[in-house]
This record gives structure tokens, C-alpha cells and sequence, in this order.
């Protein structure tokens, strides 16, 4: 074959065309096993953020609220031995701050506790946010998850102590846009 532009721009076009078949063929092979996977992790979740298992508490029931365009997830979980309620796992976006780069989706636990309602645990389950800043959100024990385990929410404002001095939220280190979607997520599972 000559080596002629004319040429060239065939192979490549054929290299691409080729790629391009072959990402996609892989992405119609992994899809379900993604979307299985992410469901897996959902359930796993609303299980931990109220200190449980699924060996040892049920759902007893799985409803969806809607909250503008955006669905909150809310599924009541029991005791499998007495068969009442723990509490209730709430999967909620960030509805009007959006992270650094995405929206932020958290499964938050909600349990009661002498009369009245806390926090238990917080799952960040999608982010897309800076590493080492916005996306140590997700790491144990940092300053958000902080802000709001064993909280009242009833009692809580909503916004970070930067913007607000009333706020609830102290913001992670130079990650101000990612601390406030994570304040707007916690307000959408409340809410």
C-alpha cells in the first residue's frame, strides 16, 4: 500500500471506526452488570447507615417521594426478629447546589430516639468531586459526616457555617461548592 494522505486517513478512519465498535459492544456487555452492581450497593447502604444487616433487618417497604423533578427514595427498614421499625434509609440528590462537578447523592439513616429524630450514619453513593478535596467527603469521620451524626434535623440549618454563622455544616478544607451540595443533599433526605 502507498503511503499517500489519501491512505492514511483511511487506516485511521478505520482504527477509529473499529475502536468505537468495540467500546461500545463492551458497554452494551457491562451495563447490566453495572446497574446490577449499583443496586447492590444502594441496598447494602440503607442497611449500614442504620447500624444493621440484611441478616438482620428487612425492608418492610420502599417508596418513592418527589421533591420538584428529583426522586428521594425512602425505604422503611425493620427488625427481622420483632419486626419494628429501625428506621428509615433515605437516598436524596443534591437538588439546587450542585457539587464542583455533579450533583451529590447521599443515603442518609434516619432512626428515632427517645421521641425524637436523628441521624444515624450518612453514605455518600455517587460523587464526582476533586480528589483530596471535595471527594474526602467520603472519607470516615470527616467534617460534614461530623456535622450531622446523631443530630436532630429538625434542629439543624441547613448551610455551611462559611455562608451562614447559623449554618450546621463545617465545610471540608477548600472545597466550599462540594460542602454546600452535601448541606442541599442531607436537606433533600430530610425533607
Amino acid at each position: 500500500m502507498k503511503s499517500s494522505l489519501k491512505n492514511m486517513v483511511l487506516v485511521l478512519f478505520t482504527i477509529g471506526g473499529v475502536s468505537a465498535l468495540l467500546v461500545g459492544l463492551v458497554h452494551n456487555i457491562t451495563k447490566d452488570a453495572i446497574a446490577q452492581a449499583e443496586e447492590q450497593k444502594k441496598n447494602k447502604a440503607k442497611f449500614e447507615v442504620l447500624s444493621t444487616t440484611e441478616s438482620e433487618a428487612v425492608i418492610l417497604e420502599d417508596a418513592t417521594r418527589k421533591i420538584g423533578d428529583f426522586e428521594v427514595k425512602v425505604s422503611t427498614v425493620a427488625s427481622r426478629a420483632t419486626n419494628e421499625i429501625i428506621g428509615y434509609a433515605v437516598e436524596a440528590p443534591s437538588i439546587t447546589a450542585n457539587g464542583y462537578s455533579d450533583r451529590i447523592y447521599l443515603m442518609v439513616g434516619f432512626v428515632e430516639t427517645d421521641g425524637e429524630v436523628r441521624i444515624n450514619s450518612v453514605e455518600v453513593l455517587s460523587q464526582k468531586e476533586t480528589p483530596g478535596l471535595g471527594a474526602n467527603m467520603t472519607k470516615p469521620g470527616n467534617k460534614l459526616e461530623n456535622s450531622v451524626l446523631g443530630k436532630n434535623p429538625a434542629t439543624m440549618t441547613f448551610k455551611v457555617k462559611k455562608d451562614d454563622p447559623r449554618g450546621s455544616f463545617d465545610a471540608l478544607s477548600g472545597s466550599t461548592i462540594s460542602s454546600r451540595a452535601y448541606a442541599n443533599a442531607m436537606e433533600t433526605a430530610y425533607a
